[in-house]
């Protein structure tokens, strides 16, 4: 009689057999991305879930979620979490959305195998994901967002820095698929500046056309903050 293996248990035989842990460790700590493709200084944006809260909102900190990447990438200095992660007590997260571009130096383009690990755990490690970064030739038409950004507008969330690409990039790209990203950090540049109106409208863009994505959520945190700072 011919043998069949489950395909769940061939993924956890390739993964242990990669170095990659034990496949009694990956259900403590899940590790997802929503794509498996992403642009050029397009934010890589994971979620991260544990079985038991106090999950950091910080890569690579004390204390805090740890990335291996192969092939190896560097840490940036000075990162940041999410703004709205960062609002979140780590005492009690459970699950936390990283952006990987800002806490790591990954080049414009390649492909990336990812596990987190927790500091403070080292038997909790998630399963692996597996994600290209792809450059933009010059007739693709998300060339010309990615060369009008040019450098990441987002890197460290410094709103007093705010250089304007991602405004232009929504006027004259609005489908691009880094015009939801702009949207966001529109909106919160237009929070920091204290505009809760134009705030509002931007991260309304994000919470209604962008549903499904991962920080759709954050924009609906940003305008119940707003809306409460407008009428104080």
């Amino acid at each position: 009689m011919k043998m069949r293996c489950h395909p769940i248990l061939l993924a956890c035989g390739l993964m242990l057999a990669a170095g990659w842990g034990n496949a009694g460790d990956f259900a403590k700590l899940v590790l997802k991305a929503d794509q498996k493709e992403f642009l050029t200084l397009e934010p890589i944006l994971v979620t991260v879930k544990s079985q038991n809260p106090g999950l950091s909102a910080g890569a690579g900190v004390k204390d805090g979620i740890r990335f291996d990447i192969k092939p190896a990438v560097k840490p940036r200095s000075g990162a940041k979490p999410l703004p709205q992660e960062a609002k979140i007590a780590d005492s009690s997260a459970t699950s936390r959305v990283i952006d990987l571009l800002e806490w790591y130096h990954f080049p414009a383009e390649g492909t990336f195998t990812v596990q987190a690990s927790l500091e403070s755990d080292p038997n909790a490690r998630s399963a692996p994901i597996t994600f290209t970064i792809r450059r933009p030739a010059t007739e693709d038409p998300e060339w010309g967002p990615v060369d009008r950004l040019h450098h990441m507008p987002w890197s460290n969330y410094v709103t007093d820095a705010f250089c304007g690409d991602t405004f232009d990039v929504v006027k004259r790209w609005p489908e691009s698929k880094l015009a939801k990203y702009c949207h966001y950090w529109n909106g919160l540049h237009h929070q920091h500046k204290k505009e809760y109106d134009k705030a509002i409208e931007s991260f309304r863009i994000v919470a209604e056309k962008h549903q499904g994505f991962v920080l759709a959520d954050h924009a609906k945190r940003g305008i119940e903050e707003c809306t409460v700072l407008k009428g104080k």
